[in-house]
């Protein structure tokens, strides 16, 4: 069974949105993309004890949006009055993405009541900026060049260590690709789709990801000393199922392939 189709039968072969969560030691927790899975998400995050403690109002104390594709921002909903009915979240974003948030229905609504509260990112300085309230944290984002329908996109470097990068057209059209991989301990990158091979149909020009063979060729060289996983898979991905011959290679090369609630340490 391809995994596409094993992910419509099989609870164990489905995987969630993608979001990643830092969690400290006393409970704060911040987010970034909300997914439309994010109540799911939450879930598997109470089975925390650091998490399931959290007395706070609103289920996290922070949230950056990378751009404006349904993975990325559509679980923003769960936030509003009709649910968690949050009081003043910060949602870190860009001014494109803030526009368009304050713009149009029904994100529009979540600012005015009051659900969230938009904080802008300058991606434009190059600089990491400290988020408050959390002193410890910086987040820098990257401009990367991505289906820009609704905003612009960016991936982000967290204290400098961790880079993430979930959606780009492909890498070399980054100039930064090799210059961003190489600085960060730590790098969760695109890996949507592993061939051309993977949707009949459709033209992926319309959805476009750098494939995992030429993430794979482009830093092939960059494994040694760092982590390179990678992430956000399509449910058609071969390297979905950890047994196939495609994941076996991918890791065979030295990168290692995402699981739902992995754990990195920073």
């Amino acid at each position: 069974m391809q995994p596409d189709m094993a992910a419509r039968v099989d609870p164990l072969a489905v995987r969630l949105g993608p979001s990643i969560c830092l969690l400290d030691d006393d409970g704060r927790c911040f987010l970034v993309d909300v997914s439309p899975d994010i109540k799911e998400q939450e879930n598997r995050l109470l089975k925390l004890p650091v998490y399931a403690k959290r007395a706070a109002r609103n289920p996290f104390d922070g949230v950056l949006l990378t751009h404006a594709h349904m993975g990325h921002y559509a679980g923003l909903v769960h936030f509003g009055r009709e649910a968690a009915n949050c009081d003043r979240l910060p949602v870190w974003c860009t001014e494109k993405m803030a526009g368009f948030l304050s713009a149009n229905a029904p994100w529009d609504q979540l600012v005015s009541l009051k659900n969230i509260e938009l904080k802008v990112m300058d991606s434009r300085t190059g600089m990491s900026a400290p988020l408050e309230p959390w002193p410890g944290l910086s987040i820098r984002p990257i401009p990367v060049p991505h289906r820009g329908e609704y905003t612009d996109t960016v991936g982000i470097s967290i204290n400098e260590k961790l880079l993430y990068v979930p959606d780009i057209d492909n890498w070399d059209a980054w100039p930064a690709a090799r210059e961003e991989v190489g600085k960060h301990e730590v790098c969760l990158l695109d890996a949507t789709f592993y061939s051309r091979d993977e949707l009949p149909g459709r033209d992926l020009k319309e959805i476009s990801h750098p494939f995992i063979t030429d993430t794979v060729k482009k830093f092939g060289d960059l494994t040694d000393g760092r982590r390179i996983i990678l992430t956000h898979f399509n449910h058609s991905n071969p390297v979905c199922d950890p047994g196939s011959r495609e994941a076996r290679s991918v890791q065979a090369a030295g990168f290692e392939l995402a699981q739902e609630m992995m754990a990195i340490a920073l």
